[in-house]
């Protein structure tokens, strides 16, 4: 019997109470393993126009990655570091302040600079807080995981009132972020493949494509350590919810940050336009356009 995914899902919920993995929902990381790229750990390749970072904050580190975006969502990992110290002192956020101060060298040679950072508030919140206030820089944006919510980042929420209750005008402002839409469009874009040219020898990457340099297995398993599964709950609705697979997940809800901070930054909105005005800043000429197919029909007839 063929009996539809659908069907035995609808089956093992109701009659055997279990969680439903959705079909495959983990990539293998094995083959992410397999086809890293050469490009250099700690630089941008050409496509890279958006770099962003996040931070994942626990209890004695700080684990921060860069990643870059392009044209159609295309992303580069340009790197993943692991600051080591205790967050409840100083000195390892000392070294996070430095991290936003560098720039990376992207292909054309220029220098990039972050153009946002996201850092996650859940663990030692008030030492978060205490250095996104501390920075005052304006690409440094405080966030927070939720599990449920419409849009990937909501909208923000004033952290700092003063006694009287008043928002205060340059307080800090707390996002929301709903990881799991950003895990979903990951997964969904870690499963696209490459194809190669007529030439036989270039290979053609498709939109929201998922870059690798020759970053470490723990790091791909943990870009992999989750699946949504879905499950009844009380009143025998389905619900779906993100389940760790392992016990280290940061690389995947680093990834999440990451992309609320090219959202903020207008990822999302981006035309031809902002990509050229990008280029421009670094000094590169437009791309070349792919060439035509086949020929187009002269008579002015469409398809």
């Amino acid at each position: 019997t063929t009996g539809s995914a659908s069907a035995i899902k609808t089956f093992k919920n109701t009659e055997l109470g279990e969680t439903w993995v959705e079909d495959g929902e983990a990539p293998d990381w094995q083959q992410l393993l397999e086809r890293r790229e050469d490009y250099r750990i700690g630089t941008v390749p050409h496509g890279g126009l958006l770099l962003v970072g996040g931070a994942d904050v626990q209890k004695d580190r700080i684990e921060v990655s860069v990643w870059a975006f392009g044209r159609g969502k295309e992303a580069w990992l340009i790197e993943h570091r692991v600051l080591m110290g205790d967050t409840a002192r100083d000195p390892v956020w000392v070294q996070l302040r430095g991290v936003l101060a560098e720039t990376w060298t992207h292909a054309c040679g220029a220098q990039l600079p972050l153009a946002r950072f996201a850092i996650d508030t859940g663990f030692a919140t008030q030492e978060a807080y205490a250095f996104v206030r501390a920075c005052r820089d304006p690409r440094v944006m405080a966030v927070k995981g939720v599990a449920r919510g419409a849009a990937l980042i909501g909208t923000p929420t004033a952290v700092d009132v003063s006694i009287g209750g008043k928002k205060l005008r340059r307080g800090l402002k707390l996002y929301a972020v709903t990881v799991g839409i950003a895990k979903q469009e990951l997964y969904n874009h870690l499963r696209k493949q490459a194809s190669v040219a007529e030439d036989g020898t270039t290979l053609v990457y498709p939109p929201g494509y998922i870059h690798l340099p020759k970053i470490d297995a723990e790091f791909l398993q943990q870009l992999c350590a989750e699946q949504l599964v879905t499950r009844r709950d009380r009143n025998g609705y389905p619900k779906r919810e993100w389940q760790k697979l392992r016990e280290r997940n940061e690389a995947i809800d680093i990834f999440a940050y990451c992309r609320a901070a090219a959202a903020a930054a207008g990822l999302d909105r981006f035309e031809e336009r902002h990509w050229r005005e990008l280029e421009r800043s670094l000094g590169l000429p437009p791309p070349e356009a792919p060439m035509p197919m086949s020929d187009p029909p002269t008579n002015g007839a469409t398809d």
